[in-house]
Protein backbone atom coordinates (compact mmCIF):
# COMPACT_ATOMS: atom_id res chain seq x y z
CA UNK A 1 0.00 0.00 0.00
CA UNK A 2 2.98 2.76 1.13
CA UNK A 3 4.87 1.54 -2.12
CA UNK A 4 1.55 2.16 -4.39
CA UNK A 5 0.92 5.68 -2.85
CA UNK A 6 4.36 6.65 -3.57
CA UNK A 7 4.44 5.65 -7.17
CA UNK A 8 1.25 7.41 -7.34
CA UNK A 9 2.75 10.42 -6.11
CA UNK A 10 5.95 10.32 -8.25
CA UNK A 11 3.54 9.61 -11.22
CA UNK A 12 1.36 13.01 -10.53
CA UNK A 13 4.68 15.29 -9.87
CA UNK A 14 6.05 13.81 -13.47
CA UNK A 15 2.87 14.11 -15.11
CA UNK A 16 2.42 18.04 -14.36
CA UNK A 17 5.85 18.83 -14.73
CA UNK A 18 5.62 16.68 -18.34
CA UNK A 19 2.68 18.95 -19.12
CA UNK A 20 4.29 22.19 -18.23
CA UNK A 21 7.62 20.97 -20.36
CA UNK A 22 5.31 20.77 -23.23
CA UNK A 23 3.80 23.49 -22.39
CA UNK A 24 7.07 25.75 -22.62
CA UNK A 25 8.23 23.82 -25.69
CA UNK A 26 6.03 25.65 -27.45
CA UNK A 27 7.48 29.34 -26.36
CA UNK A 28 10.84 27.74 -26.50
CA UNK A 29 11.23 27.71 -22.52
CA UNK A 30 11.44 23.59 -22.16
CA UNK A 31 13.27 24.40 -18.84
CA UNK A 32 11.20 26.73 -17.51
CA UNK A 33 7.98 25.12 -18.27
CA UNK A 34 9.31 22.00 -16.31
CA UNK A 35 10.27 24.19 -13.38
CA UNK A 36 6.65 26.16 -13.16
CA UNK A 37 5.56 22.20 -13.38
CA UNK A 38 7.69 21.31 -10.84
CA UNK A 39 6.29 24.32 -8.43
CA UNK A 40 2.73 23.93 -9.58
CA UNK A 41 3.07 20.16 -8.08
CA UNK A 42 4.94 21.35 -4.84
CA UNK A 43 2.25 23.70 -4.24
CA UNK A 44 -0.52 21.12 -4.51
CA UNK A 45 1.52 19.30 -2.38
CA UNK A 46 1.58 22.11 0.57
CA UNK A 47 -2.55 22.30 0.03
CA UNK A 48 -2.80 18.69 0.75
CA UNK A 49 -0.65 18.69 3.48
CA UNK A 50 -2.62 21.51 5.00
CA UNK A 51 -5.92 19.57 4.54
CA UNK A 52 -4.31 16.66 6.42
CA UNK A 53 -3.11 19.18 9.06
CA UNK A 54 -6.78 21.00 9.48
CA UNK A 55 -7.74 17.12 9.62
CA UNK A 56 -5.75 16.35 12.24
CA UNK A 57 -6.79 18.64 14.85
CA UNK A 58 -10.36 18.08 13.87
CA UNK A 59 -10.61 21.50 12.23
CA UNK A 60 -11.84 19.92 8.45
CA UNK A 61 -13.46 16.70 6.90
CA UNK A 62 -10.77 13.57 5.60
CA UNK A 63 -8.41 15.04 2.65
CA UNK A 64 -9.83 13.37 -0.30
CA UNK A 65 -6.09 12.08 -1.80
CA UNK A 66 -4.66 9.28 -3.42
CA UNK A 67 -0.95 9.73 -2.93
CA UNK A 68 0.73 9.99 0.54
CA UNK A 69 -1.36 12.05 1.98
CA UNK A 70 -4.55 10.31 2.16
CA UNK A 71 -2.28 6.84 2.48
CA UNK A 72 -1.27 9.04 5.54
CA UNK A 73 -4.88 10.34 6.53
CA UNK A 74 -5.96 6.39 5.91
CA UNK A 75 -2.83 4.84 8.59
CA UNK A 76 -3.70 7.86 11.49
CA UNK A 77 -7.78 6.92 10.84
CA UNK A 78 -6.67 3.17 10.97
CA UNK A 79 -4.19 4.09 14.16
CA UNK A 80 -7.19 6.23 15.53
CA UNK A 81 -9.54 3.66 15.97
CA UNK A 82 -7.67 1.07 17.03
CA UNK A 83 -6.17 3.53 19.90
CA UNK A 84 -10.27 4.39 20.66
CA UNK A 85 -10.74 0.74 21.22
CA UNK A 86 -7.98 0.49 23.77
CA UNK A 87 -8.97 3.78 25.33
CA UNK A 88 -12.74 2.56 25.99
CA UNK A 89 -11.71 -1.09 26.33
CA UNK A 90 -9.43 0.54 29.54
CA UNK A 91 -11.92 3.11 30.47
CA UNK A 92 -14.48 -0.16 30.74
CA UNK A 93 -11.94 -1.99 33.13
CA UNK A 94 -11.20 1.49 35.40
CA UNK A 95 -15.22 1.71 35.79
CA UNK A 96 -15.46 -1.86 36.83
CA UNK A 97 -12.43 -1.29 39.11
CA UNK A 98 -14.09 1.64 40.73
CA UNK A 99 -17.30 0.12 40.98
CA UNK A 100 -15.69 -2.55 42.66
CA UNK A 101 -13.64 -0.57 45.05
CA UNK A 102 -17.48 1.98 45.78
CA UNK A 103 -19.16 -1.64 46.23
CA UNK A 104 -17.00 -2.43 48.96
CA UNK A 105 -17.84 -2.04 52.77
CA UNK A 106 -14.16 -1.49 53.80
CA UNK A 107 -13.02 2.25 53.13
CA UNK A 108 -10.14 3.05 50.14
CA UNK A 109 -8.39 6.44 50.35
CA UNK A 110 -5.91 7.39 47.72
CA UNK A 111 -3.41 9.79 48.78
CA UNK A 112 -0.28 11.43 46.83
CA UNK A 113 3.26 12.01 48.12
CA UNK A 114 2.64 14.70 50.41
CA UNK A 115 -0.65 12.98 52.02
CA UNK A 116 -3.57 14.86 50.36
CA UNK A 117 -6.21 12.58 48.89
CA UNK A 118 -7.00 12.23 45.61
CA UNK A 119 -9.79 9.79 46.04
CA UNK A 120 -12.07 7.77 48.04
CA UNK A 121 -15.16 5.24 47.69
CA UNK A 122 -18.58 6.04 50.07
CA UNK A 123 -16.91 3.53 52.79
CA UNK A 124 -15.02 5.89 53.72
CA UNK A 125 -17.28 8.65 53.76
CA UNK A 126 -19.67 6.56 56.21
CA UNK A 127 -16.62 5.38 58.31
CA UNK A 128 -14.48 8.58 58.66
CA UNK A 129 -17.70 11.18 57.93
CA UNK A 130 -15.47 12.64 54.61
CA UNK A 131 -17.50 14.91 52.18
CA UNK A 132 -17.19 14.03 48.35
CA UNK A 133 -17.52 17.92 47.33
CA UNK A 134 -14.93 19.42 49.94
CA UNK A 135 -12.50 16.89 50.80
CA UNK A 136 -11.03 16.16 48.16
CA UNK A 137 -7.30 17.46 48.09
CA UNK A 138 -7.32 17.81 51.89
CA UNK A 139 -4.67 16.55 53.51
CA UNK A 140 -5.41 13.62 55.64
CA UNK A 141 -3.95 14.53 58.63
CA UNK A 142 -6.23 17.59 58.88
CA UNK A 143 -9.22 15.13 58.46
CA UNK A 144 -8.08 11.89 60.81
CA UNK A 145 -7.13 14.52 63.77
CA UNK A 146 -6.27 11.34 66.25
CA UNK A 147 -2.52 11.59 67.51
CA UNK A 148 -2.06 7.79 67.10
CA UNK A 149 -2.89 8.13 63.50
CA UNK A 150 -0.70 11.31 62.39
CA UNK A 151 1.77 9.58 64.05
CA UNK A 152 1.50 6.45 62.37
CA UNK A 153 1.10 8.16 58.97
CA UNK A 154 4.53 10.53 59.53
CA UNK A 155 6.66 7.67 60.44
CA UNK A 156 5.72 6.35 57.43
CA UNK A 157 6.58 2.16 59.06
CA UNK A 158 3.37 1.03 57.55
CA UNK A 159 4.01 -2.84 58.49
CA UNK A 160 1.16 -2.72 61.23
CA UNK A 161 -2.11 -2.14 62.05
CA UNK A 162 -3.94 0.69 64.05
CA UNK A 163 -7.32 0.59 65.83
CA UNK A 164 -8.49 4.06 66.91
CA UNK A 165 -12.34 5.74 66.96
CA UNK A 166 -13.85 6.85 63.91
CA UNK A 167 -13.31 11.23 64.04
CA UNK A 168 -16.92 10.92 62.81
CA UNK A 169 -18.79 8.69 64.87
CA UNK A 170 -17.16 7.65 68.30
CA UNK A 171 -19.24 4.47 68.52
CA UNK A 172 -17.38 2.96 65.19
CA UNK A 173 -13.77 1.32 66.11
CA UNK A 174 -12.04 1.22 62.48
CA UNK A 175 -8.96 -0.53 61.75
CA UNK A 176 -6.60 1.46 59.01
CA UNK A 177 -3.44 0.34 57.40
CA UNK A 178 -1.58 2.38 55.07
CA UNK A 179 0.22 1.05 51.88
CA UNK A 180 2.85 2.26 49.34
CA UNK A 181 1.38 2.74 46.01
CA UNK A 182 3.30 3.42 42.70
CA UNK A 183 6.60 5.59 42.99
CA UNK A 184 4.23 8.70 44.70
CA UNK A 185 0.89 7.45 46.08
CA UNK A 186 -0.41 5.72 49.12
CA UNK A 187 -3.94 3.85 49.39
CA UNK A 188 -4.98 3.76 53.01
CA UNK A 189 -7.82 1.46 53.88
CA UNK A 190 -10.49 1.70 56.41
CA UNK A 191 -12.36 -1.25 58.05
CA UNK A 192 -14.86 -1.57 60.49
CA UNK A 193 -13.95 -3.58 63.25
CA UNK A 194 -16.62 -2.91 66.09
CA UNK A 195 -18.31 -5.61 65.86
CA UNK A 196 -15.20 -7.83 66.38
CA UNK A 197 -13.90 -5.43 69.65
CA UNK A 198 -17.35 -6.36 71.07
CA UNK A 199 -17.17 -9.97 70.57
CA UNK A 200 -13.55 -9.79 71.60
CA UNK A 201 -14.33 -7.79 75.13
CA UNK A 202 -17.73 -9.67 75.32
CA UNK A 203 -15.34 -13.45 75.52
CA UNK A 204 -12.80 -11.58 77.71
CA UNK A 205 -15.64 -10.77 80.36
CA UNK A 206 -16.98 -13.95 80.01
CA UNK A 207 -13.47 -15.47 81.01
CA UNK A 208 -12.98 -12.71 83.58
CA UNK A 209 -16.62 -14.02 85.24
CA UNK A 210 -16.76 -17.40 84.79
CA UNK A 211 -12.76 -17.65 86.72
CA UNK A 212 -13.96 -15.25 89.48
CA UNK A 213 -17.13 -17.18 89.94
CA UNK A 214 -15.00 -20.67 90.12
CA UNK A 215 -12.48 -19.34 92.35
CA UNK A 216 -14.81 -19.13 95.43
CA UNK A 217 -16.07 -22.69 95.23
CA UNK A 218 -13.13 -24.15 94.50
CA UNK A 219 -11.42 -22.21 97.95
CA UNK A 220 -14.53 -23.79 99.69
CA UNK A 221 -13.86 -27.64 98.33
CA UNK A 222 -9.98 -27.16 98.92
CA UNK A 223 -10.86 -25.98 102.11
CA UNK A 224 -12.81 -29.03 102.63
CA UNK A 225 -10.96 -31.54 101.10
CA UNK A 226 -7.32 -29.74 103.40
CA UNK A 227 -10.07 -30.80 106.63
CA UNK A 228 -10.68 -34.18 105.94
CA UNK A 229 -7.28 -35.26 104.76
CA UNK A 230 -6.17 -34.67 108.22
CA UNK A 231 -8.96 -36.76 109.74
CA UNK A 232 -8.80 -40.41 110.33
CA UNK A 233 -10.35 -42.07 107.67
CA UNK A 234 -9.46 -45.18 105.77
CA UNK A 235 -6.59 -45.38 103.14
CA UNK A 236 -8.84 -45.85 100.32
CA UNK A 237 -10.56 -42.41 101.22
CA UNK A 238 -7.47 -40.88 102.04
CA UNK A 239 -6.55 -41.72 98.12
CA UNK A 240 -9.27 -40.38 97.08
CA UNK A 241 -8.93 -36.99 98.53
CA UNK A 242 -5.43 -36.88 97.78
CA UNK A 243 -6.58 -37.26 93.87
CA UNK A 244 -9.29 -34.55 94.54
CA UNK A 245 -7.07 -32.61 96.22
CA UNK A 246 -4.09 -32.64 93.18
CA UNK A 247 -6.94 -32.13 90.95
CA UNK A 248 -8.74 -28.96 92.45
CA UNK A 249 -5.21 -27.64 92.56
CA UNK A 250 -4.77 -28.13 88.81
CA UNK A 251 -8.35 -25.82 88.37
CA UNK A 252 -7.23 -23.27 90.77
CA UNK A 253 -3.78 -23.23 88.65
CA UNK A 254 -6.02 -22.95 85.72
CA UNK A 255 -8.42 -20.38 87.00
CA UNK A 256 -5.25 -17.89 87.79
CA UNK A 257 -4.28 -18.34 84.58
CA UNK A 258 -6.82 -17.33 82.76
CA UNK A 259 -7.69 -14.38 85.30
CA UNK A 260 -3.75 -13.55 84.11
CA UNK A 261 -4.26 -13.80 80.47
CA UNK A 262 -7.70 -11.79 80.85
CA UNK A 263 -6.17 -8.89 82.70
CA UNK A 264 -2.90 -8.85 79.67
CA UNK A 265 -5.53 -8.91 77.24
CA UNK A 266 -7.48 -5.97 78.41
CA UNK A 267 -4.52 -4.08 79.22
CA UNK A 268 -3.46 -3.70 75.58
CA UNK A 269 -2.22 -0.06 76.16
CA UNK A 270 0.82 -0.97 78.09
CA UNK A 271 0.32 2.23 80.44
CA UNK A 272 2.43 2.54 83.92
CA UNK A 273 5.64 0.65 82.88
CA UNK A 274 8.87 1.86 84.90
CA UNK A 275 12.24 1.13 84.79
CA UNK A 276 13.28 -2.26 86.75
CA UNK A 277 16.75 -4.90 86.91
CA UNK A 278 16.21 -7.56 84.68
CA UNK A 279 19.10 -9.59 86.22
CA UNK A 280 18.01 -9.90 89.57
CA UNK A 281 14.39 -10.92 88.58
CA UNK A 282 15.69 -13.36 86.38
CA UNK A 283 17.55 -14.66 89.40
CA UNK A 284 14.56 -15.23 91.68
CA UNK A 285 12.62 -16.86 88.58
CA UNK A 286 15.60 -19.07 88.69
CA UNK A 287 16.29 -19.46 92.10
CA UNK A 288 11.91 -20.05 92.34
CA UNK A 289 12.20 -22.99 90.24
CA UNK A 290 15.76 -25.09 90.71
CA UNK A 291 13.87 -26.99 93.56
CA UNK A 292 10.56 -27.32 91.34
CA UNK A 293 9.62 -31.42 90.55
CA UNK A 294 7.13 -31.64 88.09
CA UNK A 295 4.32 -34.37 88.85
CA UNK A 296 2.52 -36.41 86.43
CA UNK A 297 -1.54 -36.09 86.89
CA UNK A 298 -0.88 -40.13 88.27
CA UNK A 299 1.02 -38.66 91.39
CA UNK A 300 4.63 -39.67 90.06
CA UNK A 301 7.12 -37.14 90.76
CA UNK A 302 9.69 -36.68 87.46
CA UNK A 303 13.10 -35.91 87.39
CA UNK A 304 13.98 -32.56 87.99
CA UNK A 305 16.33 -30.18 85.41
CA UNK A 306 19.76 -28.95 85.78
CA UNK A 307 19.48 -25.06 85.19
CA UNK A 308 22.52 -23.24 83.74
CA UNK A 309 22.43 -19.35 83.67
CA UNK A 310 24.12 -16.66 81.72
CA UNK A 311 23.32 -13.36 82.76
CA UNK A 312 26.04 -11.01 83.45
CA UNK A 313 24.27 -8.30 81.79
CA UNK A 314 23.31 -5.67 84.65
CA UNK A 315 20.84 -3.62 82.71
CA UNK A 316 17.14 -1.87 83.13
CA UNK A 317 14.26 -2.41 80.90
CA UNK A 318 11.36 -0.28 80.58
CA UNK A 319 8.65 -2.62 81.22
CA UNK A 320 6.40 -4.55 84.12
CA UNK A 321 8.68 -6.52 86.60
CA UNK A 322 5.80 -8.93 87.43
CA UNK A 323 4.63 -9.30 83.56
CA UNK A 324 8.43 -9.97 82.82
CA UNK A 325 8.78 -12.84 85.65
CA UNK A 326 5.93 -14.12 84.28
CA UNK A 327 7.22 -14.84 81.06
CA UNK A 328 10.62 -16.23 82.43
CA UNK A 329 9.08 -18.00 84.81
CA UNK A 330 6.92 -19.60 82.27
CA UNK A 331 9.10 -20.64 79.65
CA UNK A 332 11.75 -22.08 82.31
CA UNK A 333 8.86 -24.05 83.56
CA UNK A 334 8.07 -25.55 80.54
CA UNK A 335 11.78 -26.42 79.25
CA UNK A 336 11.30 -28.36 82.75
CA UNK A 337 8.36 -30.23 81.93
CA UNK A 338 8.09 -30.64 78.48
CA UNK A 339 12.34 -29.92 77.48
CA UNK A 340 13.45 -33.44 79.01
CA UNK A 341 14.30 -36.59 77.42
CA UNK A 342 12.07 -39.59 79.22
CA UNK A 343 13.21 -40.64 82.50
CA UNK A 344 15.76 -38.11 82.27
CA UNK A 345 16.25 -34.88 84.02
CA UNK A 346 15.87 -31.52 81.97
CA UNK A 347 19.02 -29.55 80.92
CA UNK A 348 17.80 -25.59 80.61
CA UNK A 349 20.30 -23.01 79.89
CA UNK A 350 19.46 -19.57 79.84
CA UNK A 351 20.88 -16.55 78.21
CA UNK A 352 20.62 -12.91 78.14
CA UNK A 353 22.97 -11.40 75.41
CA UNK A 354 23.54 -7.85 73.44
CA UNK A 355 22.44 -7.96 69.78
CA UNK A 356 21.93 -5.31 67.22
CA UNK A 357 18.51 -4.36 68.09
CA UNK A 358 18.36 -4.92 71.69
CA UNK A 359 19.27 -7.46 73.91
CA UNK A 360 17.90 -11.27 73.59
CA UNK A 361 16.74 -12.88 76.30
CA UNK A 362 16.59 -17.18 75.51
CA UNK A 363 15.63 -20.57 77.75
CA UNK A 364 17.10 -23.56 75.50
CA UNK A 365 16.44 -26.89 76.82
CA UNK A 366 18.21 -30.35 75.10
CA UNK A 367 14.40 -32.19 74.93
CA UNK A 368 12.93 -34.33 71.80
CA UNK A 369 11.86 -31.10 70.36
CA UNK A 370 8.92 -30.24 68.47
CA UNK A 371 7.91 -31.18 64.68
CA UNK A 372 7.86 -27.55 62.86
CA UNK A 373 4.18 -27.83 62.22
CA UNK A 374 3.10 -27.17 65.71
CA UNK A 375 5.68 -24.26 66.25
CA UNK A 376 2.96 -21.85 64.75
CA UNK A 377 0.25 -22.85 67.35
CA UNK A 378 2.22 -22.95 70.40
CA UNK A 379 1.20 -19.95 71.76
CA UNK A 380 -2.77 -20.58 70.68
CA UNK A 381 -5.05 -21.20 73.96
CA UNK A 382 -4.85 -24.30 75.22
CA UNK A 383 -2.81 -25.96 72.29
CA UNK A 384 -1.00 -29.02 73.10
CA UNK A 385 1.76 -30.70 71.00
CA UNK A 386 1.27 -34.36 72.13
CA UNK A 387 -2.20 -34.53 73.93
CA UNK A 388 -1.19 -37.75 75.17
CA UNK A 389 2.14 -37.14 76.71
CA UNK A 390 0.20 -33.69 78.08
CA UNK A 391 -2.43 -35.53 79.35
CA UNK A 392 0.13 -37.62 81.64
CA UNK A 393 2.33 -34.32 82.94
CA UNK A 394 -0.71 -32.28 82.75
CA UNK A 395 -0.56 -28.27 82.74
CA UNK A 396 -2.90 -25.68 81.63
CA UNK A 397 -2.29 -24.89 77.65
CA UNK A 398 -1.85 -21.17 78.25
CA UNK A 399 1.68 -20.65 79.44
CA UNK A 400 2.68 -19.48 76.12
CA UNK A 401 -0.33 -17.56 75.78
CA UNK A 402 0.53 -15.50 78.45
CA UNK A 403 4.12 -14.99 77.53
CA UNK A 404 2.55 -13.73 74.13
CA UNK A 405 0.72 -10.89 75.38
CA UNK A 406 2.96 -10.06 77.75
CA UNK A 407 5.38 -9.43 75.29
CA UNK A 408 2.88 -7.39 73.49
CA UNK A 409 3.31 -5.11 75.88
CA UNK A 410 6.88 -4.65 76.00
CA UNK A 411 7.27 -4.05 72.34
CA UNK A 412 8.70 -7.71 71.37
CA UNK A 413 7.71 -11.17 69.94
CA UNK A 414 8.55 -14.73 70.99
CA UNK A 415 10.44 -16.59 68.69
CA UNK A 416 10.51 -20.71 68.95
CA UNK A 417 12.96 -23.00 67.57
CA UNK A 418 13.18 -26.78 67.29
CA UNK A 419 14.65 -29.47 66.08
CA UNK A 420 13.42 -32.79 66.61
CA UNK A 421 15.41 -35.23 68.37
CA UNK A 422 18.24 -31.98 69.65
CA UNK A 423 16.16 -29.51 71.49
CA UNK A 424 13.69 -26.34 71.87
CA UNK A 425 15.18 -22.55 72.33
CA UNK A 426 12.59 -20.12 72.85
CA UNK A 427 13.55 -16.34 72.83
CA UNK A 428 12.68 -12.92 72.76
CA UNK A 429 14.33 -9.62 72.11
CA UNK A 430 13.81 -6.33 74.24
CA UNK A 431 13.70 -3.22 71.92
CA UNK A 432 17.26 -1.19 72.53
CA UNK A 433 14.73 2.15 73.39
CA UNK A 434 13.55 0.02 76.13
CA UNK A 435 16.80 -0.67 77.76
CA UNK A 436 19.31 1.40 79.31
CA UNK A 437 22.67 0.10 81.18
CA UNK A 438 22.74 -0.18 85.00
CA UNK A 439 25.40 2.37 85.86
CA UNK A 440 28.36 0.49 88.36
CA UNK A 441 27.82 2.05 92.24
CA UNK A 442 31.14 4.44 91.70
CA UNK A 443 30.00 5.69 88.52
CA UNK A 444 26.88 7.04 90.30
CA UNK A 445 28.29 7.94 93.28
CA UNK A 446 30.41 10.07 91.07
CA UNK A 447 27.42 11.90 88.85
CA UNK A 448 25.71 12.49 92.12
CA UNK A 449 28.71 14.16 93.71
CA UNK A 450 29.19 16.45 90.54
CA UNK A 451 25.45 17.73 90.65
Amino acid sequence: MQQIAWQREFLRIVFIVAIAAVAGMSFGQVFWGAFVGLAVSQILMLRRLNELFHWSNNQGPVPQDSGLVGYSADALFRRERILKKKVDKKNKQIRRITEGIESLKDGVLIVDNIGCMTAFNRASCHLLGLRTDTDKGQHITNLIRAPRFVKYFNESDYSEVIELESPHNLNLIVQIQVAQFGTAQKVIMVRDVTERQRVEQMRQNFIADVSHELRTPLTVISGYLEMLSDADINPGVARAIERMTEQGDRMKSLVNDLLHLSKLESNNSGSGSVWFELQPLCAISIDQLKSYIPTSLSGEKLPGADIHCDCCLEIEVLGFADEMSSIISNLITNAIKYGRREGEAAQVNISIENTQNGVEVAIADKGEGIAPNHLMHLTERFYRVDESRESTIGGSGLGLAIVRHALEHHDSQLKIESILGQGSRFSFIIPAERIRHKQSEPMRSMLMNQS
